[in-house]
């Protein structure tokens, strides 16, 4: 038998190899790695094959295997801008990892206790591990300050029928059917043949489900067929924020804002450009900030384009995205009320040493959640657009409520990647945009300061990308929209398949317990 620490190296192991399946590399049959550990735990049937810290380790273990690949990419942001914090790159790289997979930690240990006072067989141990885990990565989702980035269900992504499937089962309900199939192999080593059919009866009905889906052909709203010109600087962090540069940097911008169309039979309705693509603050250079961005239309187009603006005094800043209008005036303007934790505010600033060497000086200040802005296209339609900054976009329950709430008839994201490197993080943020499009049927305008810039279409497809690396601009139209259960309903059917494999558990443990007995049993034990 192996000991706890050999143990423990196999579950991270397979947590690492797990996370391979998600975007961008996309290796589905990596999942089947997490039956390990699920196998392990499974013994705890066993008199003294765990103890209860020891399942709690074996979950941590797991969980930090599958995020400390799959978010190594955020300590880039302590060395991309120039900066020298190269110590701290353990305290994030590491420190995150073991921080998140505490929920899956909490999960194994929750599953071995309550199998303990429940007397519960193995296989009714398999399916209370899956409503656990898929329940604490639900609330990673939402605890503090929310951190839903690469929950399995992210792996729905990777594919059209993925994403199909996230319409009706909405992201956490496609973190349900993920760790279903991670486990198959689990339920067959556990003999639990009858699950592993009526699973894959459930995987065949997503996929025909998903398939019919993807045949839907989108309604047109006021945005539908509205041509969008998304610009990409591809400036890098450390030269993003140099002054000297500044001119050189708009001047690029400008240029290819006013590059004739490669769509000459549908002229342009928007220009956007991405997240503090003026560098420098609206409230202090009004005059600089319209006549970059009349230069740029020309006064024929509306442009949408990110800005720093002043709060209520002059340390306040608020991340912002504005409606430029063709004669020049600001129609629209919304602040990022969902900030990054050490990123633009950061928590606990008293009590933490050398947090203004991570965070900066001064937070941001929020905005209110949930405002919509207005543009009129070339024919005269009002155009109703739900912008996101940065990270507001992997939120799935706050992108759905407020589209719901706006009634807004796309979304556009703005943001800067380039804090990241070229590393998988900027693909894996286009991965969430893309659930969130599938999810609501809705189309996005994806535009980021380097790398992906992206039309997302109702279905959650990319339909035209500038490339992480490249500088320049694409147009695209903007597709029409769906009606989604995930839309409709939000979480419903997530909350259903927990109370599906509930009833599982309880099935396997009365049927295996009490066996139906055949006539010939029943003569036999008469005698």
């Amino acid at each position: 038998m192996m000991k706890p620490y050999q143990i423990y190296a196999v579950a991270v192991i397979s947590g690492v190899i797990a996370s391979l399946a998600l975007p961008p590399i996309g290796f589905i049959l990596g999942l089947f790695a997490l039956s390990v550990p699920i196998l392990i735990l499974g013994q705890a049937a066993t008199p003294h094959a765990l103890s209860k810290g020891q399942a709690f380790i074996l979950g941590w273990a797991t969980g930090t295997g599958w995020f400390i690949f799959s978010i190594y990419w955020v300590s880039n942001a302590l060395v991309t801008a120039g900066g020298l914090n190269f110590l701290l790159i353990p305290f994030v790289s590491l420190g995150l990892p073991l921080f998140l997979g505490l929920f899956w930690a909490a999960a194994f240990w929750a599953c071995f206790v309550l199998a303990r006072w429940f007397n519960l067989l193995q296989p009714s141990r398999l399916l209370l591990l899956i409503i656990l885990l898929s329940g604490t990565e639900y609330l990673r989702g939402y605890i503090l300050t929310g951190f839903p980035w690469n929950a399995p269900g992210l792996v729905a992504a990777n594919a059209p029928l993925g994403l199909a499937a996230s319409a009706f089962f909405g992201y956490w309900g496609m973190t349900v059917l993920v760790l279903i199939f991670a486990m198959i192999p689990a339920m067959l080593m556990m003999l639990m043949r009858v699950v592993v059919v009526i699973a894959l009866v459930g995987f065949t009905t997503a996929a025909v489900l998903a398939t019919v889906h993807l045949q839907q052909i989108p309604f047109a709203n006021n945005a539908a067929g509205m041509m969008v010109r998304l610009v990409q600087p591809n400036l890098s962090q450390d030269d993003k924020w140099n002054w000297s540069l500044r001119p050189q940097h708009l001047a690029g911008m400008i240029n290819a804002s006013r590059q004739p169309s490669s769509l000459t039979a549908h002229p342009l309705d928007l220009i956007v450009w991405p997240e503090t693509a003026f560098a420098g603050t609206l409230e202090h250079e009004p005059q600089a900030f319209k006549a970059a961005t009349h230069a740029a239309t020309a006064g024929k187009f509306s442009l949408l384009t990110g800005v720093i603006r002043l709060a209520s005094t002059p340390f306040a800043l608020s991340n912002a995205a504005v409606i430029v209008a063709p004669n020049g005036d600001i129609t629209g303007s919304v602040s990022k009320s969902h900030l990054v934790p050490f990123g633009e505010y950061a928590p606990f600033r008293n009590y933490i040493p050398f947090v203004d060497v991570i965070a900066g000086v001064y937070d941001f200040a929020p905005g209110q959640a949930g405002q919509a802005m207005e543009m009129s296209r070339r024919d005269g339609r009002v155009v109703r657009i739900l912008p996101l900054i940065c990270y507001e976009v992997i939120f799935p329950s706050a992108v759905r409520r407020h589209l719901v709430n706006t009634k807004a008839d796309v979304m556009v994201v703005i943001t800067n990647d380039a804090w990241f490197g070229d590393s998988i993080g900027p693909r894996q943020h286009l991965a969430m945009a893309q659930m969130r499009s599938a999810e609501l049927g809705t189309a996005m305008i994806r535009v980021a300061n380097t790398g992906v810039s992206a039309m997302i279409n109702s279905h959650g497809a990319v339909t035209a990308i500038i490339p992480y690396g490249e500088q320049g601009f694409v147009d695209a139209d903007v597709g029409g929209s769906l009606n989604t259960i995930t839309r409709q309903y939000g979480d419903l059917l997530f909350v259903i398949l927990q109370f599906i494999l509930l009833f599982g558990v309880v099935f396997v443990q009365v049927f295996k317990k009490n066996p139906p007995q055949s006539p010939s049993n029943i003569i036999e034990k008469s005698r």
